[in-house]
């Protein structure tokens, strides 16, 4: 298992022709950041990562000299592919809409797998949402450049709750109109059993890992806390949800 520090940045040495793909449908805060970790530390399941997110696309654009939507896809499958070509990538709904709308990726890229990270609990999930916008802490492993306070607001954590479960509803009619059924990982299961559900993804995408390789956590904390538990009574206390 290699610790990725920086899924952007990092390269593959060699370009490989991708044979198989895959793409992380997700929402926020779904436990899909951690899936990516694990995946990527393995080096056998490419460097899935958001690719489509705007600011990431106008960097890669501008450092990889290419301007279509095309062209950036072809240098980043050239580049993000492992050499046992396998490549991947993570997109939230509101990136996949604003994209390709009513296009089918699947002509985009090479044998494509899809698959779907949720969370059980989505109270818990807006929570979390919210949190980091309000303090721009999205991860353990990068602090924000400014520090900033969390303030409850239990009307944001409601808005986050429809979001969601738009957004949610939204790639469940993805899949029922491209007739797909995609591999489901909840981020409940992946956080108690992070090496078998790392081993039972690749296996959907055809590729065994040896007995002996060793998969572990990142680095990377679980950022809920004694905090968000106490948000979390309030909003249940204050909503009237069971």
């Amino acid at each position: 298992m290699t610790q990725i520090t920086d899924r952007f940045a990092f390269e593959y040495e060699i370009a490989t022709e991708p044979r198989i793909s895959y793409m992380i449908c997700s929402v926020p805060r779904s436990g899909s950041s951690l899936l990516c970790e694990l995946l990527a530390g393995t080096l056998h399941a490419g460097m899935p990562a958001e690719y489509f997110r705007p600011d990431v696309m106008a960097r890669f654009k501008r450092r990889w000299a290419v301007e279509t939507f095309d062209d950036y896809l072809r240098e980043l499958m050239k580049r993000k592919t492992s050499p046992n070509g396998v490549f991947g990538l993570k997109v939230h709904w509101d990136q996949y809409e604003t994209l390709a709308e009513e296009r089918d990726p699947a002509p985009c890229f090479p044998n494509l797998h899809f698959i779907e990270a949720r969370r059980d609990d989505r109270v818990r999930q807006a929570v979390s949402w919210v949190r980091a916008l309000q303090t721009g802490a999205w991860s353990s492993l990068i602090s924000p450049e400014v520090s900033r306070p969390a303030v409850f607001d239990r009307e944001d954590i409601e808005r986050k709750i429809g979001r969601l479960e738009r957004e949610e509803n939204a790639w469940q009619e993805f899949f029922r109109r491209h007739e797909i059924t995609p591999h489901r990982v909840s981020y409940e299961g992946l956080a108690q059993a992070p090496e078998q559900h790392v081993r039972d993804l690749l296996e959907f995408l055809g590729q065994t890992l040896p007995t002996d390789f060793e998969i572990e956590l990142p680095v990377m904390e679980r950022q809920t806390d004694e905090l968000s538990e106490e948000w979390v009574a309030r909003y249940l206390a204050e909503s009237g949800r069971p």
